[in-house]
């Protein structure tokens, strides 16, 4: 298996985020990827190789126009009118009935484009997302090429960022621009998102393509974060109507209820036909981390890795959640040791 990176991650790291009732130090930290690679390397895989970052043009397969140059250039703006020592951090977001507005406030676009208070905007949030989507293009462009199963590196995540707005610690939408460059020469795509909690932005992004299967195996979202998006009636728009699959569960599941979804999940994919699977690869199911409300263990993750490979079509992986720092990187290769050769 062949891994892809960009070290511009390592200059991103926020100082806090907003839960309820508090501020407290963001949980989506660059030693994640250190502590997944380290596991990696031990285990044999071979060195990541380092990607050049995607311009604003290069995104435009999966994200508007206006969000990319707002978010391009938010923390110039966000200094100028506050602190570079603050991460830029909404307060107001809009209103549900209202007609949509954009305010010039550098504050009041922040809520507007960015739907929580967990993903705060840095200095290099833009080299770093960009770099994160380089990495996860050349490894779609890789395993097109080559069958070679790959595995994009990379943070911050990005299943949750959607055409028009971030959310969820999440700026541009890795595992959508892999799956938009793998069916650009018209090839259909499965996209199984693992993470704990629901792919809202890539949902959004292919809800009405139906050359793009969206599966999401989450916790039910009437429970858990992002709360507005993920239930099951969810299933895709226009010609996209059937084409987007949610598994929602209910907190504190195990593995037994885990694998009736998984086994829904796989049989879905199998009769779209891929050419292509990308899995979102979240490990915040697991029962110890800090964000998710599943009850996996650790040997599940093997688990899961033998139902991804059991699908026979070239597949590749995007590293998404995953926040306790003991077990993330053995779960992270439980799920990629089986995957590791075509």
């Amino acid at each position: 298996m062949k891994i892809f990176t960009h070290g511009a991650h390592r200059a991103h790291e926020a100082k806090c985020e907003l839960i309820p009732g508090e501020l407290v130090p963001t949980i989506e930290t660059a030693d994640r990827i250190d502590l997944v690679w380290d596991v990696l390397s031990a285990r044999g895989f071979g060195a990541p190789t380092d990607c050049p970052r995607l311009t604003s043009d290069e995104l435009l397969s999966v994200h508007d126009h206006d969000y990319l140059s707002f978010l391009e250039t938010a923390w110039d703006e966000w200094v100028k009118s506050y602190s570079p020592d603050l991460d830029g951090i909404a307060f107001v977001w809009p209103h549900r009935n209202r007609p949509p507005r954009i305010p010039q406030a550098i504050e009041g676009r922040l809520g507007y484009y960015f739907f929580d208070g967990v993903s705060p905007i840095t200095e290099h949030v833009w080299s770093a997302a960009t770099g994160a989507s380089g990495a996860a293009r050349a490894a779609a462009n890789h395993l097109s090429a080559t069958g070679e199963p790959t595995f994009a590196l990379v943070r911050p995540p990005g299943h949750h960022a959607g055409r028009n707005m971030g959310g969820g610690t999440s700026y541009l939408n890795h595992t959508a621009l892999a799956a938009a460059t793998l069916g650009s020469s018209g090839a259909r795509v499965a996209i199984l998102d693992v993470d704990a909690h629901h792919g809202n932005g890539t949902q959004d992004i292919f809800w009405a393509n139906p050359s793009v299967l969206t599966v999401s195996i989450h916790a039910d979202p009437a429970h858990d974060y992002p709360y507005f998006s993920g239930y099951a009636d969810e299933t895709g728009g226009g010609s996209g109507e059937g084409f987007n699959v949610n598994l929602p569960l209910a907190p504190g599941s195990t593995w037994s209820t885990y694998a009736a979804a998984l086994d829904a999940a796989s049989g879905r994919i199998r009769a779209f036909a891929p050419d292509f699977v990308v899995i979102a690869l979240g490990v915040d199911g697991y029962s110890g981390d800090p964000s998710g409300k599943l009850d996996l263990q650790e040997e599940d993750f093997s688990r899961i890795g033998d139902a991804i490979a059991s699908l026979k079509a070239p597949k590749m992986f995007v590293f998404e959640g995953g926040y306790d720092k003991a077990a993330l990187g053995d779960c992270v290769a439980r799920v990629l040791k089986s995957n590791s050769i075509r």
